[in-house]
């Protein structure tokens, strides 16, 4: 298409970009015209990644504040944020182990915190910015996954506040939850190759984009909104626990 959207002049950090969702959606914008500064924790991955694609690199692990900076003094003037470094596994609640939940949330909602922490001061300096998070589909419920749900769940809601804080300083905040075909992605479930979840993430990217503080499935050459949203509610005796029955039984009715 001749009117699609470029980046000319602007620079983009994509996290977890040695492989997957992350390296596609560094491949688009770069053809699109952005300067791509590409991070992940696996250096080889992010380093022949780079090599391929003609990017530049940033090695770092982005789950903690040293790390993050370091990206970020390593990339300079940064426009645009993509924070898709997490990582996944099957584990049944049951056997989880506290060190295995804290391993899910440093690497999938730290991880995020810390990237645009790291940027946010120079987003605000300049009045732009656009930043893209990652949350999953898992949202919705997936067994053996509570650990890594939790996580994007959390990444979500910081989405929210964090596009509420960002939109007096210019900075648009959105959150995706990607389908494609990754090494993260449950054996059978279809996925489509990873490249076709990157042009909806790039217009979350663009100057041009106004949209702020969403959340949208992305994959397989379709688009949803993700809402969250209160019902509506009904009065109801709040000394009586009959009362209260007979309101949460006429909601679950609804």
């Amino acid at each position: 298409m001749t009117d699609e959207p470029r980046f000319d002049g602007r620079t983009a950090l994509v996290t977890g970009a040695g492989r997957g969702l992350g390296r596609a959606y560094a491949e688009l914008l770069s053809a699109l015209g952005a300067q791509v500064v590409l991070n992940d924790i696996d250096e080889d991955a992010a380093r022949s990644a780079a090599s391929e694609l003609g990017l530049a690199v940033a090695i770092a692990d982005v789950s903690t504040e040293a790390g993050a900076r370091s990206v970020i003094e390593q990339s300079g003037t940064v426009d645009v944020v993509i924070a898709n470094a997490g990582v996944s596994w099957h584990r049944d609640f049951s056997e989880m182990t506290t060190s295995e939940f804290d391993e899910a949330l440093r690497h999938n909602l730290a991880s995020t915190f810390h990237i645009v922490r790291a940027t946010w001061p120079q987003m605000v300096a300049r009045r732009y910015g656009r930043v893209v998070t990652t949350a999953s589909g898992g949202l919705f419920g997936i067994a053996g996954r509570g650990h890594y749900v939790a996580a994007k769940g959390a990444v979500w809601a910081l989405t929210k506040t964090l596009a509420i804080e960002g939109e007096s300083h210019g900075i648009n905040v959105n959150c995706v939850l990607p389908w494609g075909a990754t090494r993260m992605a449950r054996p059978g479930s279809n996925a489509p190759p990873v490249a076709e979840a990157a042009a909806a993430v790039a217009w979350l990217c663009h100057e041009g984009c106004a949209i702020t503080g969403e959340a949208f499935t992305v994959g397989g050459g379709r688009i949803a909104r993700v809402v969250f949203e209160r019902g509506r509610s009904l009065a109801a005796d709040a000394t009586s626990v009959a009362a209260q029955r007979d309101a949460f039984a006429t909601l679950m009715s609804e």
